[in-house]
């Protein structure tokens, strides 16, 4: 039997009950769940009895639980005449329960404590899809393997399929501008080629508005989250891409934008030609190899010359990250994975690590490398990840 929601439940639930601060409710699932199975009741008696505390905190030590105790000790100090030392800790214990213990989920029955493992379930890599939002406002999900053909307002016929769209196919109209909109939902990446030939490589949950065909003296772009662009030379009409915090001007070039609403910053890294990036008050020209950085806290932005192949690995198949802490490597990789994760402690957000790993690889293997580290623990509870620091 596998460790699953449920189980944090009952804990929290039982935890609750301990110290007599249950609701009707908890009592009505607790009542419910000591029906399921005559073990549950045997469980829930030995676990509430406060005479059983000392057997009860072995058994969470044979959990790795040690150190935690040792805090939740020293955070209690000496028990006061009025409330029982058993009470105090039980109130604590629910936390080492639920988020600390659970690694393993322990059943206290005749035969003693049974450990039992819970299941690996494999969380799979993203794949290829987007939302697309035509003029109208009407919506099209574009799934793999799937062909569709779609007509605008103007008569503009779009083909989408799981490739990509093609829009330097489209004959220009003499008509007011349409603009379409491609979305990447977490777990997905698109590519696409705007009407003037420009390519564009969506990475996980971004947002791209852009006209179905290039009219005017600007090629102008909207982009949120992280997209990489080859943009098709043309020295009469710039290419700009624009952000809520800065916009990037080019003529003919390859680059990386990052411009996530829930990340301190926003980034443009230049692989090849030249590009003016823009804050509103100041301009700056980058030059391959160079990244322009908009640090939304305090509204300025800085140049640096950095490692482009950190920044635009993602669009060749894989994440490099060196010196990343956890808690940014987690933000990035959620995106794309689409699992959910917690830290139990800020220290093992802190950690920092380095890793080189496949981007169409489950995420078995990194959940792998991050107990390999010896710096944190990993317990998986369906697609829940829960963090703590090792130390």
């Amino acid at each position: 039997m596998g460790l699953t929601k449920k189980h944090f439940k009952i804990a929290e639930i039982l935890a609750a009950l301990f110290t007599g601060s249950q609701t009707e409710k908890d009592q009505r699932e607790f009542d419910e769940w000591v029906k399921e199975r005559e073990n549950n009741k045997v469980f829930a008696d030995k676990l509430l009895d406060p005479n059983r505390y000392e057997e009860n905190r072995r058994a969470l030590r044979k959990f790795q639980a040690k150190e935690v105790w040792n805090k939740i000790d020293a955070r209690l100090g000496e028990p006061t005449k009025k409330i029982p030392l058993w009470k105090n800790v039980v109130r604590y214990a629910a936390v080492v329960l639920v988020l600390l213990s659970v690694g393993v989920y322990f059943w206290l029955d005749r035969s003693g404590v049974k450990e039992i493992t819970p299941v690996m379930y494999q969380i799979s890599a993203g794949t290829t899809g987007a939302r697309l939002i035509l003029g109208d406002g009407s919506t099209v999900d574009i799934i793999k393997d799937r062909t569709i053909e779609l007509e605008e307002a103007d008569g503009t016929t779009i083909v989408t399929d799981s490739a990509g769209i093609d829009y330097s196919a489209i004959t220009a109209k003499d008509t007011a501008e349409i603009r379409n909109i491609v979305q990447t939902l977490t777990g997905m990446e698109y590519t696409l080629t705007l009407s003037d030939g420009t390519k564009v490589f969506l990475n996980a949950e971004t947002k791209l508005k852009f006209p179905t065909i290039f009219k005017g003296d600007q090629r102008v772009v909207e982009l949120e989250g992280e997209a990489y662009f080859e943009v098709r030379k043309d020295e009469a009409h710039p290419f700009i891409v624009k952000t809520v915090s800065m916009n990037v001007r080019v003529l003919g070039t390859s680059f990386n934008v990052r411009s996530y609403v829930n990340e301190h910053d926003v980034t443009a890294t230049l692989v090849e030609g030249k590009v003016a990036v823009s804050d509103g008050e100041v301009e700056k020209m980058l030059v391959p190899g160079e990244q322009a950085v908009y640090i939304k806290e305090t509204g300025k932005m800085e140049v640096k010359e950095v490692d482009v192949s950190l920044y635009t690995a993602w669009h060749s198949g894989k994440f490099i990250f060196r010196n990343e802490t956890l808690e940014d490597m987690m933000i990035y990789l959620s995106r794309w994975y689409g699992f959910k994760y917690r830290f139990i402690d800020d220290q093992a957000k802190r950690v920092q690590l380095g890793a080189r790993l496949d981007r169409y690889d489950n995420m078995n293997p990194i959940v792998e490398m991050l107990r390999k580290t010896g710096l944190v623990n990993v317990t998986q509870v369906d697609d829940m990840l829960y963090i703590s620091s090792a130390k």
